[in-house]
């Protein structure tokens, strides 16, 4: 059994003796730090799994303590528990938790609640990096299927297309209908694959952020729309884009698959598509207006769900644009959302934190 190790902090001598005594009855191994700075060099040393911090130190004040361990990535993952006895109003509890502890409670406490606390903090955190090994290994196979199923299928449409150019027809039309209908699925098993392999891409945390012009994201997801867009006749205006912190390349399949989706789910007449942008005190808020068919009410929230789809094998797509929008514009700390009216068009808003 890995042993739970704990970081005991306070600068009075006898209540941090009183507390490690029952941390180690509770059978957690503990040692000892009087100092902020003893405790920052304890932490890099000995990397506890939780570190009981007393607001109050001599040197470094305790929120600035763990300000420093969440900020440095060796020891963010160290899960703080402030404990003090004099900041018990609930604005300290408030710049507590901003400082970045996980938990923050008053003494006296009783040395039940302080271990069942304790226990409760590192369950929670053993069950987040569950949660985070389990989508590493999904998004790694994700990847695996993807990458094993790309050659096959370009094969299968490659040697389909030498049939269809050869034979066609030379054999019969059930033989021709056979081939039109063999290749027409291996393209859209390989559209499928390949949307997966994006929402496997697209959807993971994200650190490697930086700034990035939207004019270019948006010339980069036009780009990849031209055959779209010419076939259709869409016209498609924007208001000057602004420049962001975030992901470049996620950002232009956000674009590029909500100015998709306009185009395929077009009304009667040429599609007509406005992005727009507003600045807000502290967020950017984007909106993409269509002219399209519209989508009624009661499927606002279920179209951001995986493989969700209200035209079934009518409309070609996956279902997975949307949720891949989703994914990513929380990502980067937004939020999504569409209005509607059926016959009328759509448009889909997010937005996206202002500055750094």
């Amino acid at each position: 059994m890995i042993a739970r190790t704990i970081l005991n902090v306070d600068d009075y001598a006898p209540g941090r003796y009183a507390r490690t005594k029952v941390l180690t009855q509770a059978g957690f191994e503990v040692k000892e730090a009087g100092t902020g700075r003893e405790a920052l060099r304890l932490a890099m040393e000995w990397h506890p799994q939780l570190v009981v911090l007393d607001v109050n130190l001599p040197d470094i004040n305790g929120l600035e303590v763990c300000q420093r361990l969440k900020e440095n990535p060796l020891t963010s993952a160290i899960v703080v528990l402030h404990l003090t006895a004099s900041k018990v109003l609930p604005d300290d509890m408030v710049r507590g938790l901003n400082s970045g502890a996980d938990s923050y409670l008053s003494e006296p406490v009783e040395p039940g609640v302080l271990v069942a606390t304790i226990r409760a903090l590192l369950r929670a955190r053993q069950a987040e990096e569950a949660l985070r090994r389990s989508n590493d290994e999904l998004q790694h196979f994700a990847y695996m299927v993807s990458h094993e199923l790309n050659e096959p299928l370009r094969m299968i449409t490659a040697y389909t297309q030498l049939l269809a150019r050869k034979y066609a027809g030379h054999i019969d039309a059930t033989a021709d209908e056979y081939i039109e209908h063999t290749l027409k699925n291996a393209n859209r098993l390989h559209g499928f694959v390949q949307d997966v392999l994006n929402f496997s891409r697209a959807t993971a945390p994200e650190r490697n952020f930086g700034n990035v012009s939207l004019e270019s994201v948006l010339a980069t997801a036009l780009y990849e729309l031209q055959l779209p867009v010419a076939e259709s006749g869409a016209v498609i205006t924007n208001d000057p884009m602004p420049a962001v912190f975030g992901n470049e390349m996620r950002l232009v399949r956000v674009f590029a698959n909500l100015i998709g989706n306009a185009i395929k789910y077009r009304g009667a007449e040429a599609p007509r598509i406005h992005i727009g942008v507003e600045e807000h005190d502290d967020f950017w808020l984007f909106s993409f207006r269509d002219n399209g068919i519209g989508i009624e009410r009661q499927y606002w929230d279920t179209i951001f769900q995986v493989f969700k789809r209200l035209h079934g094998k009518d409309v070609p797509g996956s279902g997975i644009g949307l949720a891949l929008c989703k994914r990513v514009i929380e990502n980067h700390g937004g939020t999504i959302w569409l209005e509607s009216e059926l016959g009328q068009g759509s448009t889909f808003f997010f937005t996206i934190p202002a500055g750094r």
